[in-house]
């Protein structure tokens, strides 16, 4: 690596040098964005699921709910 920004500042000087050394910020920055982006995701999906899962879970409890009242009142 030393080896390579030596080339560079020989080739290109201190503005040379700057452009790679920011070159590979910004690849690991956008590294770093894409695992937190596909950790949010996953997270978000996880909430989805479990809110749709607790949903229907929900509804099937109020049906049984409404049909045992319905029984215990005499209108079923």
């Amino acid at each position: 690596m030393i080896d390579f920004l030596s080339w560079i500042g020989a080739v290109g000087g201190v503005g040379a040098v700057f452009a790679v050394i920011m070159f590979f910020v910004y690849r690991q920055t956008i590294k770093q964005q894409r695992e937190d982006r596909k950790y949010m995701e996953d997270r978000l999906t996880k909430v989805i699921d479990d809110y749709n899962r607790t949903s229907s879970d929900n509804t099937k409890v109020l049906w049984e709910l409404i049909t045992w009242l319905k029984a215990k009142n005499g209108n079923l």
